[in-house]
């Protein structure tokens, strides 16, 4: 929908403009819930922008060890995070939708684990000595996983609570690495707390900001998942939770409260491409979901995963199978 825009790039910067895009996007799919766009690079960006890596240099940037006391410092929950042009204008959106009362305006932000994998460039090893058992003050690199991971969290905190002091009514707080890749099975199910330490319990910390503030988190996790990290997620309470589609929901229904609406996961990622996904096909993959999850009595919403894939030259190709994802399946309305 941005993209359909002649100057993307411009209204990203512009809260009025990108408030009209929200809206827009979401009036075209009769959607009652507005979203910025799902950029998980801005916490890192503001980030490390605090801890005074130059602008130009954050995209790459990758910390190789514990960063000095005085760095660290410099990032704290109060940190005035609307410096960063970017979440500027996302923030001025949402109180504008606010303000507008049409739709219930969203805030968005990547999770304190997935943040952490952006900024080592090799977070597997560290993660995995944790898993056995490898403590900060005998590790190099896991005191430097550790020391990230607050510093992660203390900035998501402040962007967090800037969307929901600008109007955001719920937050879609996004967990991708929190999955298989960076995970040992093997370690979780033998009873190492490591998912619980660098995943669950920041949440809970962030999740107390959400409940404090009476802003609804939905949760969202696109990796390859067990069931002993699906049922973590309960401890988090969100209203909605959102999977990838390595995931089948009706599989992993059973992991999930009942009053917890799930929320995907058609393959959005590869609407681009018609070998992988015909579009003659989205019925079925809708009606698939659709009728395995309702004999399960689990609330649910079809839609994509965690994005819709863009690639240029493919717009109307994908846009042709959103709106056959939105339009088809036996009970449409």
């Amino acid at each position: 929908m941005l993209h359909e825009k002649a100057d993307a790039e411009a209204i990203l910067l512009d809260g009025e403009r990108m408030a009209a895009v929200m809206l827009e996007t979401a009036e075209r799919f009769n959607n009652p819930l507005a979203l910025p766009v799902m950029d998980l690079t801005l916490e890192k960006d503001i980030l490390l922008r605090t801890m005074g890596v130059p602008a130009d240099q954050t995209e790459a940037f990758h910390f190789i060890a514990v960063p000095d006391p005085e760095r660290c410092a410099k990032v704290r929950t109060d940190v005035d995070v609307l410096t960063l042009p970017r979440i500027k204008a996302n923030c001025e959106a949402l109180s504008i939708l606010r303000a507008g009362g049409k739709v219930i305006p969203v805030g968005m932000s990547i999770g304190p684990f997935s943040l952490l994998t952006k900024l080592v460039k090799d977070p597997i090893t560290a993660i995995y000595m944790a898993g056995s058992g490898v403590e900060p003050e005998d590790d190099e690199e896991v005191e430097m996983i550790h020391t990230l991971l607050k510093l992660a969290e203390t900035i998501i905190h402040a962007t967090c609570a800037a969307q929901i002091k600008a109007g955001a009514r719920a937050i879609f707080l996004c967990e991708p690495a929190a999955n298989l890749v960076f995970f040992s099975p093997n370690q979780i199910r033998e009873g190492s707390t490591v998912y619980d330490d660098f995943v669950t319990q920041p949440n809970l910390r962030l999740k107390a900001l959400f409940d404090e503030t009476g802003t609804d988190l939905l949760f969202h996790d696109c990796g390859e998942l067990i069931p002993e990290m699906i049922t973590s997620f309960g401890k988090l309470n969100p209203k909605v939770i959102s999977f990838g589609s390595p995931v089948k929901l009706w599989e992993i229904e059973q992991y999930v409260a009942k009053d917890v609406v799930m929320f995907g996961n058609l393959p959005t990622k590869k609407f681009y491409s018609d070998e992988e996904v015909p579009l003659d096909g989205i019925e079925g993959r809708v009606n698939e979901i659709e009728e395995k999850l309702r004999a399960t009595g689990h609330p649910f919403i079809i839609s994509s995963e965690c994005d819709v894939l863009s690639m240029p030259g493919y717009e109307k190709t994908i846009m042709a199978k959103v709106n056959a994802m939105c339009g088809c399946g036996k009970h449409a309305k």
